[in-house]
């Protein structure tokens, strides 16, 4: 397997494959819906003692892409999810 940039952040395509073997590690059913997601990380964030405040009580992230547009949704929940991955 060929890493054209080692350094630079995972993609999309890694966090998803990085969290479906967690699943299967632990147990755990893959979400199928953001619903089904969103409790499912509520739970192991409890489970697990994380002192984060619940995800619906988080503040929102401002950020805005090069082109001056604010970002998508999901581009800033795949940032959060680099960033507790790494913080981990």
């Amino acid at each position: 397997m060929s890493i054209g940039r080692p350094e630079a952040p995972p993609t999309t395509r890694q966090v998803y494959a990085l969290a479906g073997a967690l699943c299967e590690r632990m147990g755990e059913e893959f979400p199928k819906t953001r619903g089904d997601a969103s409790e499912t990380i509520e739970r192991l964030r409890i489970e697990n003692g994380h002192p984060s405040p619940k995800l619906e009580e988080s503040p929102r992230a401002l950020r805005r892409r090069r082109d001056g547009k604010p970002k998508s949704e999901k581009t800033l929940a795949f940032a959060r999810l680099a960033r507790e991955l790494r913080d981990e």
